[in-house]
């Protein structure tokens, strides 16, 4: 029997996925951001066009076709793995951190398959300063993974110790 807890992941990974998608649909076919570049939100806030071919926040590029598709490969198997661990959780923050990071890859997957490569476009800076432009799938994956690793130190399974252990 499927627990809540896995539809629960669903749901939000396919929200992840919806909002993802949406952003970007709006920033690219409304916006025009491509064509404009550029656009001044707040005195520390752009949207600023950026086409990441590489993994994280433009690390590791993988300009190639081969490099592409092993991303997309390697991005669908974690995917997988992640989806598998969805069947068992155990606790609603688990379930809403695997959907948060499935949902966010798979944003990311769509605009690899699709254009070539990612679509980023949120851009917080100070002075001279900027982060690393992002997108929403980004930001679900980087919430996610806080949320994973908040888990491992507070969740429910965190101050168990393992059976033979002293």
């Amino acid at each position: 029997m499927i627990s809540r807890r896995f539809y629960l992941g669903l749901v939000i990974a396919l929200s992840a996925l919806v909002l993802d998608r949406v952003s970007k649909w709006w920033i690219m076919d409304v916006l025009d951001l491509p064509a404009i570049q550029m656009v001044r939100i707040l005195p520390m806030f752009n949207l600023q066009w950026v086409e990441n071919r590489g993994v994280s926040f433009g690390m590791l590029s993988a300009d190639g076709e081969l490099g592409r598709w092993a991303l997309i490969i390697l991005t669908a198997l974690i995917v997988l793995g992640l989806g598998i661990w969805l069947k068992s959780v155990q606790t609603r923050v688990l379930a809403i951190a695997i959907g948060l990071v499935i949902g966010g890859a798979l944003g990311n997957i769509y605009d690899r398959i699709i254009f070539g490569y990612v679509a980023d476009f949120l851009q917080f800076y100070v002075g001279e300063w900027s982060f690393a432009v992002f997108n929403v799938a980004d930001s679900c994956i980087t919430v996610g993974a806080a949320l994973l690793i908040w888990d491992s130190f507070f969740g429910p399974e965190s101050g168990k110790e393992s059976s033979g252990r002293m």
